[in-house]
């Protein structure tokens, strides 16, 4: 079992993305239609248990699974409404999902999850000391998860990666 190993790692990821609504019709052919964008800085650490597969005196193949532990730093959301209505067109300008003061989420409830943790499995090669490897991370714990009633609704995220790395 001497090729058996757990090993760490570190990563500062910035995660962008938008969401354009479609238009929502009432009967007077009056329309409402709502844009949201997103971004997110957070750091993860992966604690994963990897077996080394030697392929040569220089290389191995390294499959490995484990745990991805992501602190979120920074979470902020805009959104715009546009409307045939001029009275409702609005825009939010930048929320910060991580506070629950009143001119961001306006609740404790609504908060989004500064802490998450996820599954993480993939594989990758070691060569010399370079590292280039492919995985995936499914996470556990939601990054938002909000309920009342019967409405609960919750975001997770799951995201591939490619690494390239150096050995120390």
């Amino acid at each position: 079992m001497n090729n058996l190993f757990i090993e760490t790692g570190g990563s500062l990821n910035f995660q962008t993305g938008s969401s354009d609504g479609e238009r929502v019709y009432n009967a007077d052919r009056e329309w409402l239609k709502i844009k949201e964008q997103y971004r997110n800085f957070n750091l993860q650490i992966p604690v994963d248990f990897a077996y080394h597969i030697r392929i040569s005196d220089n290389v191995s193949f390294v499959p490995f699974l484990g745990l991805n532990l992501r602190l979120n730093m920074i979470y902020r959301m805009k959104m715009s409404l546009n409307s045939s209505l001029p009275a409702l067109r609005d825009n939010t300008g930048w929320i910060n999902l991580l506070s629950s003061s009143e001119e961001n989420m306006g609740s404790s409830s609504l908060i989004w999850n500064w802490f998450q943790v996820g599954l993480t499995c993939g594989f990758g090669f070691n060569i010399n000391r370079i590292y280039v490897g492919l995985n995936g991370i499914v996470d556990f714990i939601p990054a938002f998860g909000y309920s009342e009633g019967d409405y609960k609704p919750k975001i997770n995220s799951e995201n591939v990666k490619l690494s390239v790395g150096y050995n120390f």
